[in-house]
């Protein structure tokens, strides 16, 4: 006894599925991008003034402060959470 199974049917995405699908994409793309941009940038600034300071702990405040800065611009960005 063999069991025959249904045949497998598919349906190709709607343009608006597409389309949406491409507006999440970018959207997920910018938010990841904007992070690294503040990570970037104030981790680098902490690692010039760790140079002409002649310290080592600066840079650490530099990264923490764009990773906070980067996540506050991206919730206000995005909407945050709605409560």
């Amino acid at each position: 006894m063999t069991a025959t199974q249904p045949p497998i049917t598919t349906t190709a995405p709607t343009t608006e599925e597409s389309e949406q699908a491409l507006v999440d994409s970018s959207t997920g793309m910018k938010i990841f991008a904007e992070i690294m941009a503040g990570i970037l940038l104030y981790g680098g600034l902490g690692y010039l003034a760790d140079r002409l300071l002649h310290t080592s702990f600066i840079v650490i405040i530099g990264l923490f402060i764009g990773i906070g800065l980067s996540m506050y611009l991206v919730f206000k960005r995005v909407g945050g959470a709605k409560a």
